[in-house]
């Protein structure tokens, strides 16, 4: 069953609209670039508020590997997401306290061997794909192109976990799980009413798209 996280929690009801909907994670923004930014005592708050079994993401771009240690421990995070290329894989290997995700954002010369690399030296397995923007690390509203996304996560799903991120919602959200076939998706700005206010009814839609569509590739496998 693909794993569906949603992004850029800032309201402790929009989290528990989200819970309830069926969201299996729930991302929380530290980084200074973003309008979804939490600080860590707000996010904690939130945290400690979850029904059990939903997983607290959080989401790093600017901040230093012992900021994130810190956050991680006094949040409870049970995931890591390092957005930012200048992230190392020695400093991800370093982060014991939670699970790391590594995010790539992937333009047309991009090389899964990057992947491969990164893994080999940090000892992470689990890479989240977002759009390519210039001088923004996420939540753009982009979508990863069709022929790049097919070729990326062809090559590594039987690898590694892999997440697609970058655009999605209700209405392509069933064409990409179909064309790449993720572990899981990502999405922030296609369930929101404005950056980090989420709408209720749009993050049922996007969770109802995908589960549908999983439903209909497991009748395929039998």
């Amino acid at each position: 069953m693909t794993k569906i996280k949603i992004c850029g929690i800032t309201r402790l009801q929009d989290a528990l609209d989200a819970a309830e909907a069926g969201a299996d994670a729930l991302g929380f923004n530290f980084s200074s670039q973003s309008p979804r930014m939490i600080d860590p005592e707000k996010a904690k708050d939130i945290i400690n508020k979850l029904p059990p079994f939903i997983q607290s993401a959080g989401i790093f771009v600017d901040n230093s590997a012992a900021e994130i240690k810190a956050i991680c421990r006094y949040c409870k995070l049970q995931i890591v997401q390092l957005h930012s290329e200048e992230y190392t894989p020695q400093q991800a290997r370093s982060i014991k306290e939670a699970k790391v995700i590594k995010v790539f954002r992937p333009d047309n010369n991009f090389s899964v061997e990057e992947v491969s690399e990164f893994s080999k030296e940090s000892g992470v397995t689990t890479f989240l794909f977002d759009a390519y923007q210039p001088g923004i690390a996420g939540g753009t509203g982009q979508s990863i192109g069709k022929s790049l996304a097919s070729r990326i996560f062809n090559e590594l799903n039987s690898s590694f976990y892999t997440i697609l991120a970058g655009g999605l919602n209700h209405s392509n959200v069933g064409d990409a799980i179909r064309q790449t076939k993720p572990y899981g998706v990502d999405t922030a700005s296609g369930v929101e009413r404005a950056p980090g206010i989420k709408d209720k009814e749009k993050m049922k839609t996007f969770i109802r798209a995908v589960r549908e569509i999983t439903y209909e590739g497991s009748l395929k496998d039998h």
